[in-house]
């Protein structure tokens, strides 16, 4: 299993391996190569008699506030203007050289 550990310098003599999935872990060496394997020791450890899995959580249902809306300008007697107006209000847009 690979494991993504952050090594950090923490003085002059000194590094911090930090792990935090799959079980936080924290070693510190004098040398670079000993904090990560300190780290690599006691990960190893602390998950020999685990198993690491993956659990699917739900996310809440948020209803969607667009569909409120939806359809109540289907039948409108204004909507074909509406949409010809945004459609030459896009071509006036598209054909400007000096847009974004």
């Amino acid at each position: 299993m690979d494991v993504s550990v952050i090594l950090e310098r923490i003085n002059e003599n000194g590094y911090r391996a930090s792990a935090f999935v799959p079980a936080p872990t924290v070693a510190e060496a004098a040398t670079r190569e000993q904090a990560v394997d300190r780290i690599r020791v006691m990960l190893s450890e602390r998950l020999a008699g685990a198993e690491v899995i993956q659990v699917a959580v739900p996310a809440a249902a948020k209803p969607n506030a667009w569909l409120a809306i939806a359809g109540t300008w289907r039948d409108h007697p204004d909507v074909d203007q509406v949409v010809e107006n945004i459609q030459a209000y896009r071509r006036e847009v598209d054909a400007d050289p000096d847009r974004l």
